[in-house]
């Protein structure tokens, strides 16, 4: 008769995850959350409905960005666990849930916004606000290049 037992040696490790990957994360979600501060300041502060709805979608990829770090942590830190039989890449589909249901929240907030905003109109002061949008592109653009596959 043959045991079909399962042995003590036998592992579930399936990622080890990306210790670069899970740097540059770090490094981008530190740029996101500084920018994404300054547009909602620079948005508020100069009545750029453009500028306070991107640095709110930038608090979304901002902590999208976070729980895919500690996602990554997590995984790597749980992936000898036998308790993840079927391994730990369930942590980062979570993560990506959650982001999603967040943006989706945001996407609601703006929309209100908005329209109190076509109701109650303010001066905006599109010169002020233009500086900070460039600079929001520019870090979104090296966001992109950290976090490319190679």
């Amino acid at each position: 008769m043959q045991d079909y037992s399962v042995s003590r040696h036998h592992q579930h490790q399936f990622d080890e995850g990306n210790p670069l990957a899970q740097k540059r994360i770090l490094i981008a979600t530190i740029l996101t959350a500084s920018m994404m501060v300054l547009e909602v300041f620079g948005g508020w502060f100069f009545n750029s409905m453009a500028l306070l709805a991107d640095g709110w979608h930038m608090s979304s990829h901002m902590l999208a960005l976070g729980l895919a770090y500690f996602a990554y942590r997590a995984a790597r830190h749980y992936s000898n666990d036998h308790r993840f039989s079927f391994g730990t890449w369930k942590i980062e589909i979570l993560a990506g849930y959650s982001s999603a249901i967040l943006l989706m929240v945001v996407a609601i907030f703006m929309a209100f916004q908005s329209i109190q905003r076509l109701f109650n109109p303010v001066e905006i002061f599109y010169n002020e606000a233009i500086p900070i949008a460039i600079l929001g592109l520019v870090i979104n653009l090296i966001c992109a290049w950290l976090l490319h596959d190679d």
